[in-house]
């Protein structure tokens, strides 16, 4: 990449300018880092006070420079040139036309930026087929849950041939449930512990036969 930069500095004399007989501009910028150029441009020379004066006078000035880039250059394999200079003269003032050309490789971000989303697209489609695996898995722990109901059934040699799992509800009593399924108090505390039955439990009801 190649780009120039173009800017104007005003330097003060402690005198009038009547000629300038010499003069020279170099540079001593450096990259603070991959956008920012900061430094001195060191401009020195003679001059005279009046153009029919003998006698020379030496001028020497430092002028602080900073550059703000856009872009992102590689500093390593970045350089910079004065690659214009033009002045003119106004009474006890210098204006100097700076050119600066620089040159370096540009750092590319944005293909970087769209391979760490592409990274993190495919971390979240495998969250979302772990969530999926999971959603799966939770039918069968319900099995699961309701088959360890009716463990202890097994080996009852007066099981009934028909029961119902029943989930307690908000502002219901074991009473109401028992009659809603005309059974005994009794017959449901053969399969159930109703010391510990609250809100969400799960009840195993026989169903008596006629």
């Amino acid at each position: 990449m190649k780009k120039n930069i173009s800017f104007e500095k005003k330097i003060e004399f402690p005198t009038m300018i009547g000629e300038i007989c010499a003069i020279s501009l170099e540079q001593d910028l450096k990259f603070l880092d991959e956008s920012t150029i900061e430094g001195d441009l060191l401009l020195t020379g003679r001059y005279k006070l009046t153009e029919a004066s003998r006698m020379e006078e030496d001028f020497h000035y430092k002028i602080p420079t900073e550059i703000s880039l856009t872009e992102k250059l590689d500093i390593s394999t970045s350089k910079i040139e004065i690659s214009d200079f033009t002045y003119e003269i106004e009474n006890e003032n210098m204006i100097c036309h700076i050119e600066l050309l620089l040159e370096g490789l540009e750092k590319i971000e944005e293909k970087e930026e769209q391979e760490e989303r592409e990274c993190d697209g495919d971390l979240l489609e495998e969250v979302v087929e772990e969530k999926e695996e999971k959603m799966e898995e939770i039918p069968e722990k319900k099995n699961e849950e309701t088959k360890d109901l009716f463990l202890n059934l097994e080996d009852d040699k007066d099981t009934y041939g028909t029961f119902v799992v029943y989930m307690v509800r908000q502002n219901e009593s074991i009473h109401e449930i028992i009659e809603k399924y005309h059974t005994s108090m009794e017959e449901v505390e053969k399969y159930n512990n109703l010391k510990e039955i609250s809100i969400g439990s799960k009840l195993i009801i026989p169903l008596l036969h006629d």
